[in-house]
């Protein structure tokens, strides 16, 4: 057996979430929505997902915090990996998107060249690098297991990009929603069993 499946999480809500603004590697905590989510995200994965057996995540506050619960005595406590941290896009951090549009033309840029990278930013083949790398690593560390990722919106959306498509760009059909969950074999041939499920989150 040379498969490995990963859940992939996203991190609970923060305030740039609902402000529409790009918190890159601007490390931000939960808001109250966020905490809600992510206890609710403890909840199922302690319900339908025993057979977990590590879990690991980016290093800012948003996905630790979120993999604190989910992870925490049920299956020990997530490792953080700088390798699943989002995409930083440096001098353009912390800009509304309808501004990242209109007056910096970053979708424009990044969709013209994925070597393109704001000053002291990553490019998306950056991200994809280092997402892709980090996967394969748990991968070949967790053969014949199931495991939790805890990362972000557009990191995880690029890795997903080029797993399944052959191409970082484009990749916003493969944005998730806020705790939302993805089911990725990884193997010879990624397959996606499920994507972006957020059941846990009715009623909320």
């Amino acid at each position: 057996m040379t498969e490995t499946t990963v859940y992939l999480v996203r991190h609970g809500q923060i305030d740039a979430n609902v402000e529409r603004r790009w918190f890159g590697s601007t490390d931000s905590n939960l808001n109250a929505k966020g905490q809600q989510q992510a206890d609710r995200l403890t909840s199922l994965f302690q319900k339908q997902y025993p057979a977990i057996t590590a879990s690991y995540s980016s290093p800012l506050k948003r996905t630790m915090s979120t993999a604190k619960g989910l992870t925490g005595e049920f299956f020990g406590p997530a490792k953080a990996h700088p390798g699943l941290r989002e995409y930083a896009i440096g001098e353009l951090e912390g800009i509304h998107f309808d501004a990242l549009h209109a007056e910096h033309q970053f979708f424009d840029k990044i969709a013209a060249d994925a070597d393109y990278a704001p000053s002291g930013g990553e490019s998306v083949n950056q991200v994809r690098d280092r997402m892709v790398d980090t996967l394969e690593e748990l991968r070949l560390r967790h053969i014949g297991e199931e495991i939790a990722v805890i990362s972000h919106g557009a990191a995880m959306a690029i890795a997903l990009a080029t797993l399944l498509k052959g191409s970082a760009l484009p990749f916003n059909d493969y944005h998730m929603d806020n705790t939302g969950v993805s089911k990725l074999v990884l193997g010879k041939t990624p397959k996606l069993v499920f994507f972006n499920r957020v059941t846990h989150l009715e009623g909320l």
